[in-house]
């Protein structure tokens, strides 16, 4: 079909507005990585000097004849790392458990559904200073004592939780019930259909769920600084180091960190490629195909709803 003028001045102006966009959302992470090879100063773009010494510093935080710049923070980043990656590992799976439960609970009808929707939620709309100080009012109150394993988990659990149990909502909007019952008329217990039905349905939902758990959990600040007591995630590492001076460690830190995401982000977008192929047979999934027979489509709770 032959595009009229307009239309065609409205596609590039289109094309140019979402590559500006993108220059914008990328172009940091472009000059953070070309910064992180500066040999001794970030004041000068681009360096004039480049090194690898920043990744040495990083990786070999105990050698110190490689700080040279004057004033250097001498930050061990390894540890952190480290706690913050089990601390978001743990949160993403549990915060995925208590999600796809709770999910799956709201999709029957009983007394009170609506008000469990919106208390699950309140983690998420909660100020973050708030909900840091409460849960450390409250462990000290009980006797809890603070760090990763017990306010810290708590509250990155409170805080994940229901990004999750959202994404679960969204997928079972679309899920329709008629498969599970076909399942258990054909001798299935509520175990097997589960496993063997609605999990590899929600698969995709799973997968989301694990990467908003890890990554919101990996660079939370504002609750970690109030519940975590001696503990230290890489965000608080970060602002200490960067009350002293900001160096090139840190862009070369920062760089590993996007490029993980990256990383993470395609290995996501490949599997739930993956699933929609077997689901759907890599094709696309016309207007009709979204409809019952009888012009509904299916609702939370598998039931035929107007459209």
């Amino acid at each position: 079909m032959q595009l009229s003028g307009g239309q065609r001045a409205f596609r590039i102006v289109g094309g140019m507005v979402f590559a500006l966009i993108l220059i914008i959302l990328y172009a940091p992470f472009l000059i953070m990585a070309i910064l992180s090879f500066a040999e001794r100063t970030t004041a000068v773009f681009p360096p004039k000097d480049f090194s690898l010494i920043s990744y040495q510093k990083l990786f070999n935080p105990n050698d110190f004849s490689l700080y040279r710049i004057p004033g250097e923070p001498l930050v061990n980043y390894l540890r952190p790392i480290g706690m913050s990656v089990t601390l978001a590992l743990v949160t993403s799976i549990l915060a995925t458990t208590f999600a796809l439960m709770a999910a799956l609970a709201l999709r029957e009808r009983f007394t009170g559904r609506d008000s469990l929707f919106y208390i699950l939620l309140l983690g998420m709309v909660t100020p973050g200073i708030i909900l840091g100080l409460g849960f450390r009012l409250f462990a000290d109150q009980i006797g809890l004592p603070t760090g990763w394993k017990t306010t810290g988990l708590l509250t990155h659990i409170a805080w994940t939780m229901p990004f999750g149990f959202i994404v679960f909502l969204i997928f079972l909007n679309r899920f329709d019930r008629t498969i599970e019952e076909a399942a258990s008329v054909l001798g299935a217990n509520g175990w097997t259909v589960f496993r063997t039905v609605t999990l590899p349905v929600l698969a995709p939902a799973v997968l989301a769920s694990l990467l908003f758990g890890f990554t919101l959990s990996f660079d939370e600040i504002q609750r970690s600084s109030l519940v975590l007591g001696s503990d230290q995630t890489l965000p608080i590492a970060i602002i200490g180091a960067t009350t002293v001076r900001i160096t090139p460690v840190l862009y070369a830190l920062g760089s590993l960190i996007a490029l993980f995401s990256f990383v993470l982000v395609a290995f996501y977008l490949l599997v739930f490629e993956r699933e929609r192929r077997r689901f759907y047979g890599g094709g696309e999934v016309s207007e009709d195909d979204e409809l019952d027979t009888d012009g509904r489509v299916p609702d939370a709770a598998g039931k035929g709803a107007l459209a």
